[in-house]
C-alpha cells in the first residue's frame, strides 16, 4: 500500500509522476521554507500590542489634564441639575416641545443653541447666587469639551464668531456677562499676593531656610523652585523629577544650574503644541553670595536619588558622619499643596489681609523681574507664559505705588492761611519775639478793615494770597 504524504492541499505518493510535481503548490512550499520558526517568547516586538477602540478612547481621555476633566464634570453636573429643575416648569414643554435631556449630546445643534442660551441665563450656584461672568464661560466651555471629546461632535463651536449655528447662544451669554459686570459681580478677582523681600529675609533669619538641616534645605528648594523657575500652584511640583535638574560648569569655571520642564498648563506637548518647547532655564552661580542657590541645589541633588521624585521626606536625625538625610519616600501631595503657608507660619510672618498660596511664588518671580526693569519676553522665559496673561502676574512695588499716588494728588496750595489771634497755636514765648520785630525795617504792619477777607501781595514778581 502506498504511503500518503500531505503537502498543502495535495496528496503526494511515494511514486509520483512529472505532471504531479508540476501541480505542487510551490509558493506555499517557499513560504514555509523561508519563514523561520522562532519561539514566540524570544521574538523581539518592534510594535505595540494591538489596541481596541476602547483602548484608544481611554488614551484620548487620559491625555486631558485632570483639572480640565474636573471642570468638564462640574459643567455637566450643573447642566443636569438645571434640566431636572427646568423640566418641572410647564413652559419647558410649551417652548421646546419636549423635556430637556440630561445629556446634551441628545440635542441637535439647533436645540442645543436654544437650550444653552436659556441655561446660561438661568443657571445659579447652589446658594442661588449668580455665577460670575468667567464662570459662565467655563460652564459653556466644559459642555463643549464634553461634546467634542466624549461624544465626537467636533461641529459644536459655541464660541466661533463666524458660526451662525450658535449665534443666539453667544448673544445671550454676552448680555448676561455685561449685566453681571454692571452689577459688580465678578469684578473683584481673588489672586495670590507676591512674597515681599522682607518675608524672604525673615525666613532666612528665623531658620526656616537652613542648609544644615534636611527640613530647612527642603524649604529652600521648594521656595526657589517657585521664584527661580516660576512653578505654578501644584502641578509642576508634584510631577517634578530629580533628572530635570543638572549642574554644569561654564568656560570660566562658574557653576550653572539647568532646569528642563515637562508637561504643564502652558505646554501640553500635543498636536497643537508641537512647535512649543518646554521650559529651559539656566541659573548662574554667584560666588560672592553665601546663599548661592546653585551651591544649595547641588547639595540637595547629591543627597537624593538622581532619578525619581524630587521632593523626598526629610529625616530628622543626621547620619553618623553628620550629614543630613532624606527618606526614599516622597513628600505627599497634601503637604506640597499647602507648603507656602507652612513656611509663613513657621517664620511667624502674618498673612492677615494677604492671599498667600503656592501660586504666590510665580507672582513673586514675575513681579521681581518686572520691577527690576526686565522686558516682557525675559519675564515670560522664566514664568513660561505664552500670552499676555503674564500681565496679571505683575505687581508694582509699594514704593512705586506711593510715588504714583503722590504724583496724582491735588497740587499743594500756595496761599498761606492766616488764623485769628485766639486760634494761633504759637507758643507764648515766640509771640514776644514777633512783637519785638514789628518795628524792624524788614516788617510791614497793615491794619486791615473787618470787611476784608483776603489780601493779595506782590513781591519779586510773585503773587501771595493771604486769607483772613
Amino acid at each position: 500500500m502506498n504511503q500518503l504524504v500531505g503537502i498543502g492541499t495535495f496528496e503526494l505518493k511515494e511514486e509520483v509522476s512529472e505532471n504531479d510535481l508540476m501541480l505542487l503548490p510551490t509558493q506555499d512550499l517557499v513560504k514555509y521554507e523561508n519563514e523561520p520558526v522562532v519561539c514566540e517568547a524570544a521574538a523581539p516586538r518592534r510594535f505595540s500590542v494591538p489596541l481596541s477602540d476602547s483602548d484608544l478612547q481611554e488614551r484620548i481621555l487620559k491625555a486631558i489634564p485632570k483639572k480640565t476633566r474636573n471642570n468638564n464634570k462640574w459643567a455637566l453636573g450643573v447642566w443636569v441639575a438645571w434640566t431636572l429643575e427646568r423640566n418641572l416648569y410647564q413652559e419647558t414643554i410649551t417652548d421646546g416641545g419636549n423635556a430637556i435631556p440630561s445629556d446634551p449630546n441628545l440635542l441637535s445643534n439647533e436645540l442645543l443653541n436654544y437650550w444653552m442660551a436659556h441655561f446660561i441665563q438661568e443657571c445659579r450656584r447652589v446658594d442661588t447666587s449668580p455665577y460670575p461672568p468667567n464662570s459662565l464661560v467655563q460652564l459653556a466651555s466644559g459642555i463643549q469639551r464634553y461634546l467634542r471629546t466624549d461624544c465626537n461632535r467636533n461641529d459644536v463651536s459655541l464660541f466661533e464668531k463666524d458660526s451662525s449655528t450658535f449665534a443666539f447662544f453667544r448673544k445671550c451669554l454676552d448680555s448676561r456677562m455685561k449685566e453681571l459686570t454692571n452689577n459688580g459681580i465678578g469684578t473683584n478677582v481673588k489672586r495670590a499676593d507676591p512674597i515681599l523681600t522682607t518675608d524672604e529675609e525673615a525666613m532666612w533669619d528665623s531658620g526656616v531656610f537652613n542648609c544644615n538641616t534636611s527640613n530647612g534645605l527642603t524649604n529652600i528648594v521648594f521656595f526657589y523652585n517657585c521664584k527661580l523657575f516660576g512653578f505654578r500652584a501644584l502641578d509642576e511640583h508634584k510631577q517634578l523629577d530629580a533628572s530635570q535638574f543638572r549642574i554644569s560648569v561654564d568656560t570660566i569655571g562658574n557653576k550653572l544650574l539647568h532646569y528642563t520642564g515637562r508637561l504643564c498648563k502652558n505646554v501640553q506637548g500635543g498636536l497643537n503644541n508641537r512647535n512649543v518647547d518646554v521650559k529651559r532655564i539656566t541659573q548662574k552661580s554667584d560666588p560672592t553670595n553665601p546663599r548661592c542657590l546653585v551651591t544649595i541645589y547641588e547639595k540637595y541633588l547629591s543627597l537624593i536619588p538622581r532619578e525619581g521624585r524630587f521632593y523626598r521626606k526629610p529625616l530628622p536625625h543626621k547620619a553618623n558622619d553628620g550629614s543630613i538625610r532624606f527618606s526614599v519616600q516622597p513628600i505627599g501631595i497634601n503637604t506640597l499643596s499647602s507648603k507656602m503657608k507652612e513656611l509663613f507660619n513657621a517664620a511667624g510672618i502674618s498673612t492677615t489681609d494677604r492671599n498667600i498660596t503656592n501660586h504666590s511664588g510665580k507672582f513673586t518671580c514675575c513681579t521681581t523681574l518686572f520691577n527690576a526693569g526686565f522686558s516682557d519676553s525675559t519675564v515670560k522665559s522664566r514664568s513660561g507664559h505664552r500670552s499676555t496673561a503674564v500681565d496679571t502676574y505683575k505687581r508694582p512695588l509699594e514704593t512705586l505705588q506711593d510715588n504714583v499716588s503722590k504724583a496724582l494728588q491735588p497740587p499743594v496750595p500756595t496761599s498761606k492761611n492766616v488764623k485769628q489771634e485766639n486760634d494761633l497755636s504759637i507758643a507764648k514765648s515766640n509771640q514776644h519775639s514777633f512783637e519785638d520785630k514789628e518795628n524792624d525795617n524788614s516788617t510791614m504792619t497793615i491794619n486791615v478793615p473787618n470787611c476784608i477777607n483776603k489780601v493779595v501781595i506782590f513781591k519779586n514778581g510773585k503773587r501771595y494770597c493771604l486769607e483772613i
